[in-house]
């Protein structure tokens, strides 16, 4: 697979060995595929793992950095099918846990979905004090310490030019991933401190697929997986979801109760 600007995928790390399974890792807002690669290099090396980068970031950088739904999605989808077949596992952080989600409804062969921190959908979040679009967005820039016109703000630094710009994509992705259902495993984990992904939250991902579904939490904050105890936990889900995807068996149970 060629590695330039335009291409929406590349390969991270190719497996040392032949080829056993393949993990798919959806960046969070503001990041490059990049940045996972010393989190997943406990993976077993038949595992292939190859990264989704948004325009604006890494080896991408000199395109702007706004991007919606009706590019990403089809241009990453097409990239995932014209890969060899082989077992594969979605992973999404945040804002990536929703492209995956995406992604995996629209096509782009998912054995199995596993997210971190990540909000699930439109429905999981506070109603805003003042609806409307702009209004929901003002919010979610907020939150990460941004100002309301952040996508005019040329002041700001490229690094939170892109975060504002992924944060906006992040708002119209909360709402398009409503209506999706996967038939796939889900696998959903989150930081026992994270100030943005509530624990409470975190069942609601049950409802984007009919099969097995599993929660759990991690010691930490949103960052949790880049952390030594996280990574371990991100780890062993992963390995889990990839096992079940080699054997076609369940993942996971549905539980009704977060486990530690």
């Amino acid at each position: 697979m060629a590695s330039h600007s335009e291409d929406w995928t590349h390969v991270l790390r190719p497996p040392s060995a032949q080829r056993g399974s393949r993990v798919v890792v959806f960046p969070h807002a503001g990041a490059g595929a990049q940045r996972y690669a010393s989190v997943l290099a406990g993976l077993p090396e038949t595992v292939e793992v190859v990264g989704v980068t948004l325009p604006g970031r890494e080896r991408r950088a000199s395109l702007a950095p706004r991007t919606t739904l009706t590019a990403a999605v089809p241009g990453i989808r097409r990239e995932l099918s014209a890969l060899d077949p082989a077992p594969t596992v979605f992973y999404g952080h945040s804002l990536g846990g929703l492209l995956a989600l995406a992604v995996a409804d629209a096509g782009g062969h998912c054995d199995g979905l596993v997210v971190s921190c990540s909000q699930p959908g439109a429905r999981s979040r506070p109603r805003p004090e003042h609806p409307g679009p702009a209004a929901e967005l003002a919010e979610i820039l907020a939150s990460h310490r941004l100002p309301a016109d952040a996508l005019r703000d040329l002041s700001l630094s490229p690094a939170r030019r892109i975060l504002a710009h992924d944060l906006a994509l992040a708002r119209e992705a909360l709402h398009a991933v409503e209506p999706l259902r996967l038939t796939v495993p889900v696998t959903a984990l989150a930081g026992t401190d994270d100030p943005l992904v509530p624990p409470g939250a975190l069942p609601l991902w049950a409802r984007f697929t009919s099969g097995p579904f599993r929660c759990r939490l991690a010691q930490g904050g949103h960052f949790f997986p880049f952390t030594p105890q996280g990574q371990g936990v991100l780890l062993e889900e992963l390995l889990a979801s990839l096992t079940a995807a080699h054997s076609g068996a369940p993942a996971a149970v549905h539980v009704g109760a977060l486990a530690l």
